[in-house]
């Protein structure tokens, strides 16, 4: 499965550690990313639980409801992004949960959706992003920054070697925002993957 400082990650521990944080919060359903970052803070839980199927694969593991939650929302999205491609002209296919991204663009381009809402961190708004990956297996991430009320507030489309990291934070002024609605990437890895065939 993985070790982390020490740790063999298996799935009886992982199962063990979800019952437990869901003991701790009197909660009866699938704990949450955020629940379990704020009961564990730099516990791996969350990545053990991600590299071995991910939070709907536990849930459905332990019989677990998941909550109206960061999954959902995800999932939301990611049916979003395809629309969005498709009406640009893209022949899209979704792939499986357990696949490393989301979205195949003309059987070329791999793209990883993930969504944020705004959080105060320190006095400032920001919004939050799981990329999970240092070494990414997807060509480009489609990240969507939602606004309190729940509506795509900023579309970031970034090149995965620019995102080699494990989460990310983005402010009002980031270094990010030369990647707002950049879908000229898509149609230059595009481009780039059939000048190979």
């Amino acid at each position: 499965m993985g070790y982390t400082h020490g740790t063999q990650w298996t799935h009886e521990l992982i199962e063990q550690r979800i019952l437990q944080v869901k003991s701790e919060l009197k909660i009866d359903y699938m704990p949450t990313r955020n629940e379990i970052l704020y009961l564990r803070h730099n516990d791996p839980l969350h990545n053990g639980i991600v590299r071995s199927g991910g939070y709907e694969y536990w849930a459905n593991r332990l019989g677990l409801k998941i909550k109206d939650s960061e999954s959902k929302t995800g999932w939301a999205y990611e049916e979003i992004a395809i629309d969005l491609l498709k009406d640009r002209g893209y022949k899209i296919e979704r792939m499986s949960r357990k696949c490393a991204f989301d979205v195949l663009v003309n059987s070329n381009v791999r793209i990883d959706v993930k969504v944020g809402r705004p959080w105060l961190l320190r006095g400032s708004r920001v919004h939050t992003f799981g990329i999970n990956k240092k070494i990414p297996l997807c060509d480009i991430y489609m990240i969507f920054a939602l606004g309190e009320s729940g509506k795509t507030e900023r579309l970031f489309i970034i090149p995965s070697n620019e995102l080699k990291l494990i989460s990310m934070c983005i402010g009002k002024d980031s270094k990010y925002n030369k990647f707002v609605d950049r879908w000229d990437y898509i149609d230059k890895y595009d481009s780039f993957y059939k000048a190979l065939a």
